[in-house]
């Protein structure tokens, strides 16, 4: 546990998650906070006969390998996930590294794509989400529903004060484009709520609204 430990305080990423190794058996669980609820982000388990570790993601019917290796490698696989079996939030990660922790200044260059000030290189959406928006990071990974379908998001609205904005999954499949739902954050109370919305029920900031008070 304690390797698995010291790899993880070394990535600013599951650092600011507040990721937390917890024992259960054999296995152990990188584990996140999220609104008193202790949710599993992977699964660690020792590999038989075997130095290395196995790293698990979590589907519909249970775990699944993902990768091994030596807790900093399965450590390094974890973070650089860019399309959602964990997170979606791997540039987030490698941003925090390169700039030492300090919070890079992201502007909107156009009403759906966003780039970093200093060197004007693009942003990704989830990027926008954490250092524009300042949506904390176990918000910004929400609808983990649709990111685990490895959906493609999309700005598709935000208010003025920039306190509600709402993004759209589609698939990535270019032989089946769908869309998948929609992601709504909204600040409230001076705390981010993230939820999925089925894509038959709002399209739009006030219809995602509607529907956040109705599950509240």
């Amino acid at each position: 546990m304690r390797r698995l430990q010291e790899s993880v305080a070394l990535s600013p990423l599951l650092v600011e998650l507040g990721i937390v190794v917890a024992q259960r058996g054999s296995h152990f669980f990188l584990e996140f906070d999220y609104g008193g609820t202790a949710i599993p982000l992977a699964r660690i388990t020792p590999m038989k006969e075997s130095p290395a570790f196995a790293l698990e993601s979590e589907g519909d019917s249970g775990w699944v390998l993902y990768g091994q290796g030596t807790p900093s490698r399965i450590v390094k696989l974890l973070c650089n996930d860019t399309l959602g079996t964990f997170h979606a939030l791997g540039g987030i990660d490698q941003v925090l590294r390169n700039s030492a922790k300090k919070v890079p200044e992201v502007v909107q260059k156009t009403p759906r794509t966003f780039a970093y000030k200093r060197t004007n290189a693009p942003c990704s959406l989830q990027e926008a989400l954490y250092f524009h928006f300042g949506i904390p990071l176990v918000v910004a990974m929400e609808p983990r529903e649709y990111y685990r379908q490895h959906a493609e998001p999309s700005l598709l609205e935000t208010s003025d004060d920039q306190h509600q904005v709402l993004i759209r999954f589609c698939s990535r499949n270019p032989a089946n484009p769908r869309i998948l739902g929609h992601g709504y954050y909204r600040l409230l109370g001076g705390d981010w709520y993230g939820i999925g919305v089925p894509p038959e029920v709002a399209n739009t900031l006030d219809e995602a609204e509607a529907y956040l008070k109705s599950t509240l």
